[in-house]
């Protein structure tokens, strides 16, 4: 077992030292651990950090994030993760709050009135055989990140070392089906902790690589995948959902959708007379748009609707849909369908060392989901509130999300607790299940069902980002239609339309929040009321 994050970085890097790392950088796990030595040598000779220090990172996707993140550990001081997409005055209330020493940064990002400010691309001119690892405990602090304003102060939540290596140690589990030398896709933003958890922990802890991009372009995404052609692709599930409808379209242009639908649904017995090369030619299209070789896709950072994992897996792919929080180091639990090594066949569960509960479950199975183990934080940075409300006696964290277990022991998110619309009836409407099902509909990008009076009745009312040429006359039979497959109780049959981009915070999540004061202030005039 390692003492610390950077016991474990060294040890891996000795072993791997020949494989290639940074894909697009051309660097090793030897080159990887040589620059982190330097930068801590810098760190600790040149800008006085320590033990118990506050180091913050304002820094987009790049092998400096990692060399940085890896040094600053290395020294015993605490990395102080920062979104890049915040205003400056949040990032210096952040530095504030967290006695920070200094920040690595982006020029671009530098900000007056706080700590002093270090190009985090500044060349590192020192000597490695200067370098001094800290003597860190496992339970000392690796990293500071700030929960989501949204709903009030944010919190600061604060990862051990050992919450960290949790996720090392239980991503074992998956090398039956993440195999060595496999290359990870790291678009997600290192600063958010399902970035920096399936980016950076991940490829180390299973020997792959990484090929790291700094942008949001889906078009060069695609060109990613052509050109370096990775194993597994983590994303958000509004990106999954985009694919999604890019495939779709694809092959409505074609005017071969109807064919798509039918070896879809026949592929099984399609396969078992022998006729596999059917499904192989019809889905070809799509595995080349992702490069031909991707093996395995990761869903992170909010809710992947049923519809878009069950899409992917039928194209053969694995789809890994994790759940988690901040709080439990991101995935404490994986939806993931595979054969392990001793050939048994696993659906879902928790990451090993740890529990996944449902707490008091009503009829239906639903209740608040609790999470218990190694990679649960120790507890909210001077927020003795906070942590006597977030978690119970025996340790259980408790998430504020909604589940139910499937019959394959899958954890099905309903949503966030306080975002459940109760209806006057008493009944429940969950918005996660009804957005999945507008989803389907290949004119609607983007969904938000939230709780709205109208007329003197609680409802669910639903917002809508269309397509630019879908009229209220289209989008209404869209509804209707979407409508049928359900209750009647929890239709929606009261919402906006839109061709702007709904809200969305820098994981893709909707923010309903937002969407709500927009109906508030007129945004949506569209809206059928």
């Amino acid at each position: 077992m390692f003492k610390n994050i950077y016991q474990m970085l060294q040890e891996t890097c000795e072993k791997n030292k020949e494989r290639l790392f940074f894909v697009r950088e051309n660097l090793t796990y030897a080159d990887l651990l040589r620059l982190v030595k330097l930068r801590a040598v810098t760190l600790s000779k040149k800008l006085g950090i320590k033990k118990g220090d506050t180091v913050a990172l304002l820094c987009s996707n790049s092998p400096q994030f990692l060399v940085s993140y890896f040094a600053v550990v290395s020294q015993g001081a605490r990395v102080l993760m920062l979104d890049t997409s915040l205003a400056k005055t949040e990032h210096l209330n952040m530095m504030a709050r967290t006695n920070c020493s200094i920040a690595l940064a982006e020029k671009n990002l530098f900000v007056e009135g706080g700590p002093e400010m270090y190009d985090i691309n500044s060349k590192d001119t020192g000597d490695e055989k200067d370098f001094v690892a800290a003597d860190v405990e496992l339970d000392d602090l690796a990293s500071l990140s700030f929960t989501s304003g949204s709903t009030g102060n944010p919190k600061i939540v604060g990862l051990t070392h050992d919450n960290i290596l949790g996720i090392y140690d239980g991503a074992q589990y998956y090398r039956s089906v993440i195999k060595t030398g496999f290359i990870f896709y790291g678009f997600l933003p290192l600063y958010h902790i399902y970035g920096f958890v399936i980016n950076i922990i991940a490829p180390i802890a299973l020997d792959g690589s990484l090929l790291l991009q700094p942008g949001m372009n889906p078009k060069e995404f695609l060109a990613d995948f052509k050109k370096y052609r990775p194993q597994v692709i983590p994303a958000v599930p509004r990106m999954w959902e985009v694919f999604y409808k890019k495939i779709i379209d694809g092959y409505r242009e074609k005017r071969v959708y109807w064919l798509f639908k039918t070896v879809m649904a026949m592929r099984g017995f399609l396969r078992a007379i022998g006729l596999g090369f059917i499904v192989k030619g019809i889905t070809k299209p799509v595995h080349e748009m992702f490069g031909g070789r991707v093996s395995v896709l990761i869903s992170a950072g909010a809710t992947l609707k049923p519809t878009i994992r069950k899409f992917y897996e039928a194209l053969g792919m694995t789809v890994g849909d994790c759940y988690g929080l901040t709080e439990t180091t991101g995935p404490s639990n994986f939806n993931l369908e595979f054969v392990n090594a001793d050939g048994k066949r696993v659906y879902a569960g928790p990451l090993i060392g740890n529990e996944v509960k449902i707490n008091e479950p009503n009829k239906q199975g639903i209740g608040e989901i609790y999470v218990r183990g190694r990679v649960v934080m120790p507890g909210y940075i001077n927020n003795p509130e906070a942590n006597a409300d977030s978690f119970t006696e025996d340790g259980w964290y408790k998430t504020g999300d909604l589940g139910m277990f499937d019959k394959k022991g899958r954890l099905v998110v309903k949503g966030r607790k306080k975002q459940v619309i109760v209806l006057d009836s008493g009944k429940n409407v969950y918005p996660d299940e009804l957005e999945d099902l507008y989803l389907q509909n290949p004119d609607i990008l983007s969904a938000a069902v939230l709780e709205r009076v109208i007329r003197g009745k609680m409802v669910a009312y639903g917002v809508f980002q269309v397509k630019p040429e879908v009229t209220m006359q289209k989008l209404a039979i869209d509804i209707a239609s979407s409508n049928v497959k359900i209750a009647p109780y929890k239709w929606v049959t009261h919402y906006a339309m839109t061709t702007d981009e709904l809200p969305q915070t820098s994981t893709k999540k909707v923010k309903h929040h937002e969407i709500r004061e927009k109906l508030d202030r007129g945004e949506y005039p569209d809206r059928k009321e």
